[in-house]
């Protein structure tokens, strides 16, 4: 089942992933995960209930306030190492590796966990995309073949050793149908330069996704996100303030 916006995506050929050259070992990272992964505070995403159904866990090695359990980002500005980057010397030379090559600042870097049968809804982040001069990159750690994602119609399967950028403003979702969790390093980075390895390609890209963007954002959400809105709190029989906090708690995840 294709849905509209998906329908849309696909008629007018939009792409949405691109690898990045960038050379890592990402077995060191995993490695220096599982050494700590029973010392790490791992929390549910903030976007529980709305996003996902109880199975999308993160830790941040840089977040806004230095603390390892913030997960969310509030104000654009740049984030700092939080105290659990002791536990990853390797990985941390990787993340500065990243700001030296590319010219570019940090904002958030976690790590996100998948459980089994477990999804992360279609949402969209409204700013993580170039178009805004943020770049969203994932490094997979942990992946089966059961994990299916998309980005509007695209459907990706990134393996490790590979580091992937992603326009997360469209829609998106991930669905664990495997038995084993799905770790990925998530590193969103603020300004990056010569990013892509063929600029010019991604950047004739880019102007196409820019002019279709406002229908497909508008089938998003006539079809999905206030339908979804609406029918949860008629399950729930909240009051219309539920909407108004719904709908704050929205604008506050979209700015992160």
């Amino acid at each position: 089942m294709f849905w509209p916006w998906q329908i849309l995506s696909r008629l007018f050929s939009l792409n949405f992933t691109y690898k990045i050259d960038f050379d890592f070992d990402y077995k060191r990272i995993l490695k220096e995960y599982n050494t700590v992964k029973n010392k790490l505070p791992i929390i549910e995403h903030p976007s529980i209930g709305i996003d996902h159904d109880g199975g999308w866990q993160v830790v941040s090695l840089y977040s806004e306030t230095g603390d390892s359990v913030t997960a969310g980002k509030n104000a654009d500005i740049d984030t700092k190492p939080t105290e659990i980057i002791k536990y990853f010397p390797y990985t941390h030379e990787v993340i500065k590796e990243l700001f030296k090559k590319y010219d570019c600042q940090p904002r958030r870097i976690r790590f996100s966990v998948l459980k089994s049968k477990k999804k992360i809804s279609w949402h969209r982040d409204w700013d993580e995309s170039m178009e805004f001069s943020n770049s969203r990159l994932h490094l997979p750690l942990i992946v089966n073949d059961k994990v299916r994602s998309n980005l509007c119609h695209e459907k990706f399967k990134w393996n490790p050793g590979g580091l992937f950028y992603g326009d997360y403003s469209f829609p998106h979702q991930i669905v664990n149908n495997g038995l084993e969790e799905r770790l990925h390093l998530i590193i969103d980075l603020k300004d990056p330069k010569n990013l892509f390895i063929d600029s010019e390609k991604f950047y004739v890209e880019e102007i196409k996704r820019k002019k279709y963007k406002e229908i497909i954002i508008l089938m998003f959400n006539v079809f999905y996100k206030y339908p979804i809105i609406y029918f949860q709190a008629f399950l729930r029989r909240l009051p219309l303030r539920y909407l108004k906090t719904h709908d704050t708690h929205q604008k506050i995840l979209h700015k992160n």
